[in-house]
């Protein structure tokens, strides 16, 4: 399915002038493919807008139609290795080159939102891209690093869940070693997701975004 077509999708499944000032999931296709997101939260005033195989590029080129429009309290972001698999370089370019990038991306989201916090969710650790875990790891420790300068930005670790230094948790995937099955989409929701959405509700007093 196209961009345009999931895009479509999206707008036509949350009606922006109904569905302001919630939470919006950003990101991609752990995101999309997340297809039980609202009744695994459904105490949250939660919208999924992800889209599969997005990087950090197209979450900026789309964020007019698919982020803006909402004007969300707080927008869950997801993004990983698809931003730099196809990056030429060594892991030092890589890592200076993706982080350039985010950096500028949350300065533009956060210009358009600035009443909006941000939960910034670590790259997994993927079994099926296993020759990009301390590319990854680099670029989670530059995103927490980032995330620790602004009271606007919250980082979410989530590495353990799916790699403990040794081995891989491939039970918690599909097939490709690449995205989550049902029973890592509810221990990503339960251990992490939720809590940092309890959180924000504490700290900010959203209590708007209760159900």
């Amino acid at each position: 399915m196209s961009f345009d077509c999931e895009q479509k999708e999206i707008t036509l499944r949350y009606d922006a002038d109904k569905s302001k000032g919630e939470i919006v999931f950003y990101g991609a296709s752990n995101f999309r493919l997340w297809t039980e997101m609202e009744s695994d939260l459904a105490e949250y005033r939660v919208q999924n807008h992800g889209f599969g195989g997005s990087t950090d590029k197209d979450l900026v080129e789309r964020a007019g139609a698919l982020l803006y429009a909402y004007d969300p309290a707080a927008v869950f972001f997801q993004t990983g290795s698809n931003d730099y698999i196809c990056l030429s370089g060594g892991d030092e370019d890589k890592v200076r080159a993706c982080m350039r990038y985010k950096e500028y991306m949350f300065a533009a989201f956060h210009k358009r939102l600035p009443d909006a916090h941000f939960v910034v969710m670590s790259g997994l650790l993927l079994p099926g891209r296993s020759v990009y875990a301390a590319l990854t790891r680099r670029i989670n420790a530059a995103l927490e690093e980032l995330c620790s300068r602004y009271d606007y930005m919250t980082f979410v670790n989530a590495e353990e869940m799916t790699f403990d230094g040794k081995n891989y948790a491939e039970e918690l995937f599909v097939e490709d070693g690449i995205h989550l099955n049902r029973r890592g989409q509810l221990l990503w929701c339960e251990k992490y997701i939720k809590p940092a959405i309890e959180n924000l509700i504490d700290r900010y007093d959203f209590k708007w975004l209760r159900r």
